[in-house]
């Protein structure tokens, strides 16, 4: 490997500070209160010198998304691949809950920056995307019979309300019942297998 000059050094750090104090403004203001010009401010530079590192604010938050979503990646990876079809649905819920919970900033960031280009199961998606991971998980399972949905109620259909189960229990966690003491994770881990008795499957989570 290549040894870095000097000058790469001090570029690749001043990039990361750029970053930093983006990410510091992302969560103490949201999206909307990024600037290049507070970013500039914070770490004492000018905002047309911002430009030697970033073409826009867009690149800014796209590179910052790009990380939250390769933690994200990481969280849903870990969960083994050997696990029965229905307990591995299971824990690639628990695993998008926990990343939500322990990344707010970047959880909140992956899912309003950018729209998703994901419009049909039928379409291609990127194999380590979110989406791709949960379809292949719900098709284990349908194909493990631990699935029996109903004949109008697609793969598609199942995995985007299923989705939409774990999201809304996510940015519930995050907002509303920030500082609520409850087992969350018996919670949701009830709320999942309440999903999955009505979709009349077959054993298929354990508690």
């Amino acid at each position: 490997m290549t040894e870095l000059s000097p000058r790469q050094r001090r570029y690749y750090r001043t990039k990361e500070t750029i970053l930093q104090a983006a990410r510091e403004l992302l969560a103490e203001k949201g999206l909307n209160g990024l600037s290049l010009r507070e970013v500039a401010r914070r770490i004492d530079y000018s905002p047309s010198g911002l430009y030697e590192y970033f073409n826009s604010k867009e690149d800014i938050v796209g590179t910052i998304r790009a990380e939250g979503l390769e933690l994200l990646h990481d969280y849903l990876r870990r969960v083994p691949a050997d696990l029965a079809p229905a307990e591995r649905l299971m824990q690639v819920g628990l695993a998008y809950l926990e990343f939500a919970h322990n990344y707010p900033e970047y959880f909140r960031l992956i899912f309003t920056a950018v729209n998703s280009a994901q419009f049909s199961a039928n379409g291609h998606t990127e194999p380590e995307s979110p989406y791709h991971i949960l379809l292949q998980a719900v098709q284990a399972v349908v194909a493990a019979e631990a699935l029996s949905p109903r004949q109008d109620y697609s793969l598609e259909e199942i995995t985007y309300s299923l989705w939409s189960l774990v999201h809304g229990l996510a940015m519930l966690r995050q907002s509303h019942l920030y500082d609520g003491q409850a087992d969350f994770e018996a919670i949701h881990r009830r709320s999942l297998q309440v999903f999955a008795e009505g979709l009349k499957i077959k054993k298929l989570f354990a508690v």
